[in-house]
């Protein structure tokens, strides 16, 4: 019911509570007078009984677009508001505490870790900079398989039905592929390696399209490599574990330049997203779409820092980058609907991508950051300052949770890959040759 005004002088303040949760969560929206020093914590309590909630839930409180952080006093002191303002605070389900538990240490840096299953995940790989990738299970290691005498940077994979195609960019300047068979006997096919026709210099980064049609790859050339796919790109196990011959693709499909700088970050527009696009990021300060349909270049969207990574919103036209100063950018992708696709976007030279909101949410090199597939208000960012940090995209101006992992002082581990395995876990690895698996959940009933 609605309550009269706070007292002046009283310490109190007039709230009202709204939610997006299901509807047992649902609240009356009416204004109430609470007492101004109350923060989440004590916001929990009110809500749980209003509720009539047997056994507490903790929320977390968004108000004008920023996880409440301070007591409400605080708040509405900084930004110089009245006490009679009526404080709209939408409560979602807090996060509880990360767990943290160790899957398997390697006798080199974790390059890049990627799920191998369509989420949730059981199975996922990481590659190392001795040029070996590790398959696991869960917490266990299943398959460790060389693809190459080189370092491995960037990995992408595709789930199949009897497991995943996976290819990594190789710092002698080739990409290595194979199929990856998962299940009670797991298996490596031979390993194809890909080269463009130019000079060879590292690469770093590697996607590959949603169809398996289409390979891509970008690195310290500063150009991005496009193949298409053969039947011998990724040779199934043979039965008993044999392998056959390697095979080699050195024709490339064709060569896309634009950047000026190493080439860090590559990913395909999804069909029912940004179809017939390639998107890829670099160490230039930019973010560039191209037509590959074309052969391309159709946007260039510069975002003042350089990007170590970036990812894509699932379900709206949104992109979040990484940055070698620490910060976690997130952009609003403006374009004209496309012709043919419903529901997509059409990326031309009209398309735009204003800034939403930054954050410096690393201390270091923010290496990597990846919007998770099941819950587009997830994402997670690692760093050299050996953290893992929880974003939510309503709120960029803070992490929810700022994890460190492994080892802290005197210097802390560099952080360097991090994936989705499912909503509720994550993998990460680093310098000191750990793979750790993440597991955190929003308090539920």
């Amino acid at each position: 019911m609605a309550l009269s005004g706070p007292k002046a002088g009283g310490g109190e303040a007039l709230v009202a509570f709204f939610t997006k949760l299901p509807g047992k969560f649902q609240v009356p929206e009416e204004e109430l007078v609470v007492p101004s020093n109350l923060e989440r914590y004590g916001l929990s309590e009110v809500v749980n009984r209003l509720l009539v909630q047997e056994q507490p839930i903790p929320f977390d409180f968004l108000v004008d677009g920023e996880f409440l952080r301070s007591s409400i006093g605080t708040y509405l002191e900084a930004r110089k508001l009245s006490s009679e303002k009526v404080l709209r605070l939408e409560f979602v389900l807090a996060l509880r505490a990360p767990e943290q538990s160790s899957v398997d240490e390697a006798p080199e840096w974790i390059s890049s870790v990627v799920a191998l299953e369509a989420y949730p995940s059981t199975w996922f790989a990481a590659t190392l900079y001795d040029g070996t990738v590790r398959v696991y299970e869960g917490s266990e290691m299943r398959l460790s398989t060389r693809l190459s005498d080189h370092g491995l940077a960037g990995v992408a994979a595709l789930p199949t039905e009897r497991g995943s195609h996976l290819v990594a960019a190789c710092q002698d300047g080739t990409l290595r592929a194979c199929a990856l068979q998962c299940g009670s006997s797991p298996q490596a096919g031979a390993v194809a390696a890909l080269s463009p026709q130019a000079p060879p210099k590292a690469m770093q980064a590697v996607a590959l399209s949603e169809d398996g049609t289409l390979l891509a790859a970008g690195g310290w050339s500063s150009e991005v490599f496009v193949w298409n796919t053969e039947p011998e790109t990724f040779a199934e196990p043979e039965s008993g574990g044999k392998r056959k011959a390697p095979a080699n693709q050195e024709q490339e499909k064709f060569t896309l330049s634009g950047h000026s700088q190493v080439v860090t970050a590559l990913t395909f527009g999804r069909k029912e997203q940004f179809p017939f696009t390639l998107l890829s990021g670099s160490w230039d300060c930019s973010v560039r779409v191209w037509d590959i349909a074309a052969a391309s270049g159709v946007c260039n969207w510069p975002v003042a820092r350089a990007v170590t990574s970036f990812t894509m919103n699932p379900s709206m036209p949104q992109l979040a980058t990484s940055h070698e100063d620490g910060h976690v950018s997130l952009w609003d992708i403006r374009a004209p609907s496309h012709t043919s696709i419903a529901g997509a976007l059409s990326l031309d030279a009209s398309a735009g991508l204003p800034l939403l909101a930054a954050q410096v949410t690393h201390q270091r090199m923010a290496q990597q950051v990846a919007w998770c597939n099941e819950d587009a208000n997830r994402l997670a960012s690692v760093g050299h300052d050996g953290h893992l940090c929880i974003l939510d995209p309503r709120s960029l101006r803070m992490p929810l949770q700022a994890v460190p992992v492994g080892k802290q002082a005197p210097f802390p581990n560099k952080l360097l890959c991090v994936a989705w395995l499912s909503k509720e876990s994550l993998v990460v690895g680093g310098s000191d040759g750990k793979v750790l698996r993440i597991s955190l959940a929003s308090e539920e009933v």
